[in-house]
């Protein structure tokens, strides 16, 4: 063989076995995933285009059958998923969403009210560093702190969507944003949390109002936040502080009460050395990543979530599943999922035994490996 063939034979080899490494999953009804070379994927619902060009998908029923690889224009640094779209942001600092679009979701005009089964560029949008998504809405931080939001308005001022994003006002520089059930969270530069909403958790009546803008009296030395029906803050000590109603034993402190409820923080027990937390909205779970590569678990487990084996019903004390060396933790829907140190996905919870649905086809109470065609080769 001549050495340029040679040559270039062996680094298509080397190039094809080079491990690709999960960096964040995202979403409910459907999944996304980001690699570590910038590609993303995904599996779940298609009916939308939210996972790209449905005729190239093989599908039953609308979900896809196999892990779908997406076309994007660039290199991806973050995803988002909302209910039927899908958002990317590129290492340029703008952002591409597919879709449905009848709410403005795809933030490009009445022009984009139909949808798109290809990435769409959402205009006005530039230095964006972080994006987040649920339900039909959607936000984007910039840089500068400042909050673009766009798709349908999130926290019921009126009617009407918004088909272009718009800046937010009334927010200091902030640094993370999350969306629960009709309430918003956001982190400022200075460990501090702001909220706004309808407040669903730790409300007293039904129809209490929306609340403006305001800041979360108390809270200091934040570092990460997570609204799903109750909010939870993650602290610089490693504490886990949260308020809401715990009704599906969110609160980690062995009940499941409807009639418990706060609207002031409270420190979630045996969560210490925290350096990263997650929730699911559909799943109604945390999962606390420690600083020795352990997980700590509560709330729902009907699917097993939890992962330390318990179906059918809550685990209403802070659980350990059985997973260590992990480095990154995602809930997202009714399964769970870790990265390894060593590169490996591992996922539990939720399963379907309807023909072709991917990645299980039953319940896994405890962590299993998944591997993605063309996508993870584990080192």
């Amino acid at each position: 063989m001549p050495l340029l063939l040679a040559v270039l034979f062996t680094a298509a080899i080397l190039h094809a076995q080079t491990p690709r490494i999960p960096l964040k999953i995202d979403g409910e009804s459907h999944k996304l995933i980001l690699f570590s070379d910038g590609a993303i994927g995904g599996w779940g619902d298609t009916r939308d285009g939210q996972l790209g060009p449905r005729s190239a998908i093989p599908n039953s029923s609308g979900h896809a059958s196999v892990f779908v690889p997406i076309a994007i224009p660039g290199k991806a640094i973050d995803i988002a998923a909302a209910a039927r779209t899908s958002y990317v942001l590129l290492d340029n600092g703008t952002v591409v969403a597919f879709g449905a679009g009848f709410d403005g979701q795809l933030g490009c005009g009445e022009k984009c009210l139909a949808g798109s089964e290809t990435p769409v560029p959402i205009p006005g949008l530039a230095d964006v560093i972080r994006i987040v998504a649920r339900a039909n809405s959607a936000f984007a931080i910039h840089r500068d702190g400042s909050v673009s939001m766009w798709g349908g308005r999130y926290l019921g001022q009126g009617e009407n969507r918004i088909a272009k994003p718009e800046r937010a006002s009334g927010l200091p520089p902030v640094t993370q944003i999350a969306l629960g059930n009709g309430f918003l969270l956001a982190l400022t530069t200075e460990g501090r949390v702001w909220m706004a909403g309808r407040l669903p958790f730790g409300r007293i009546y039904a129809d209490d109002p929306v609340q403006p803008l305001a800041e979360v009296p108390g809270l200091t030395g934040v570092v990460g936040i997570v609204a799903t029906q109750v909010a939870a803050v993650l602290k610089k000590d490693g504490t886990v502080w949260i308020w809401g109603n715990n009704d599906q034993a969110q609160f980690g402190n062995g009940k499941r009460t409807i009639d418990e409820r706060t609207r002031v923080p409270v420190r979630v027990p045996a969560v210490a050395s925290a350096v990263a937390l997650s929730g699911a909205a559909n799943g109604r779970h945390f999962l606390a990543l420690l600083s020795d590569g352990t997980l700590r678990t509560w709330g729902n487990s009907d699917w097993g979530q939890a992962g330390n084996g318990v179906t059918g019903r809550e685990q209403a004390t802070v659980a350990t599943p059985r997973i260590s060396g992990v480095k990154a933790v995602f809930a997202a829907g009714n399964n769970s999922f870790a990265i390894k140190t060593d590169g490996s996905l591992w996922i539990w919870g939720i399963g379907s035994s309807y023909t072709g649905v991917w990645p299980m086809k039953q319940n896994a109470p405890l962590p299993i490996q998944l591997q993605i065609p063309q996508g993870i080769v584990k080192p």
